[in-house]
Formats: C-alpha cells, structure tokens, sequence
C-alpha cells in the first residue's frame, strides 16, 4: 500500500499536459534576422522533460531547424521540506549545445554555458539569442513553477544586446 498514492498528493512531472505550460511558439535571432520556431514534441523521461521546437522546413538554408530544451528536476536537500525544485535547464540549436543554466529556488539564475556576446566558451561572439517577447514567455513558464520568481533580468545572457550581460 506504500506506492498508491494518497487523495490530493502532489504531482509528478509525468501527471503534468505540458503542452499547456510551455510556450507555443519562440524567436530566434539569427544574424539580425529572427527565426520562428514552433513547439513539436513533448518527451517525458525519468528526471526530465524535453521540449522540442521546428522551423519550417527549408526556412533558412545551412541554419538548424530543431531548437531543443531538456529541462532537469533536482531536490537538493535544503529544499527537502519545501515544494520547490531546482531546474536544470540545457538549450540545444540543431547539434550545438547554446546554453546551460540553473534556477534555484526562488530566483538564483547561474549561468553554467552560452554562447553569445562576451562567451569564454564561444570567443568568436557568434550571437544566439531570443527575441524580447520570446525572454518574457520563458520568464511566465519558468515562474509557474512552486517557489521560482525570475525577472528578466536574470536572462539577459539570452538577449542579443552585446552590452546586457558580462560573464563573471
């Protein structure tokens, strides 16, 4: 009886229509150009969710038409009592691993790896970027889940303005 669950339990990330929380649709800039790209698959896995977003087909030749998150779940033990969880959080452009970054409870964005402007991994400044409107829908998504309240701000190693963001 230890493994049914109880009335009114929390759920799991696997009890969640994802569909309905993640943005519908996000930009890319690309060379001063933006790229649309609209959600495709939603793949629930052992620890985390992946999101997959598509261009249409043949939009911009020799550009990547798969925009990719994988989006991890960890329960670090000062949280243990809490409902809130950290997120993990890898974007992937075609092949190409764009950034990596954690949000710990309630609003502590620390950026692992991007490739941008000012980039130790990436020095020749090629741009990835979200357009504005895109920042504020990953900014919604991400303060809907329990305790997290980021700003956007916080993201500004995602924007394309060469001046927003200096890694420390």
């Amino acid at each position: 009886m230890k493994y049914l669950r109880s009335f009114n339990e929390s759920l799991s990330i696997y009890d969640i229509d994802w569909s309905q929380l993640v943005p519908k649709e996000l930009e890319v800039v690309k060379d001063g150009e933006v790229v649309d790209f609209k959600i495709g698959n939603i793949m629930k896995h052992f620890d985390m969710i992946q999101v997959t977003y598509s261009t249409e087909i043949g939009e911009i030749w020799g550009y990547p038409d798969t925009l990719e998150f994988d989006i991890y779940f960890e329960k670090p033990q000062k949280l243990k009592k809490s409902d809130s969880y950290k997120i993990l959080v890898d974007i992937t452009l075609g092949n190409l691993v764009v950034s990596e970054f954690s949000i710990y409870p309630p609003d502590q964005v620390s950026v692992i790896q991007y490739t941008s402007f000012h980039s130790k991994f990436d020095p020749s400044d090629t741009i990835f970027a979200f357009t504005e409107d895109s920042i504020l829908e990953l900014v919604k998504f991400f303060n809907k889940f329990s305790g997290i309240d980021v700003n956007r701000k916080d993201f500004n190693f995602l924007d394309s303005d060469p001046n927003s963001y200096y890694p420390k």
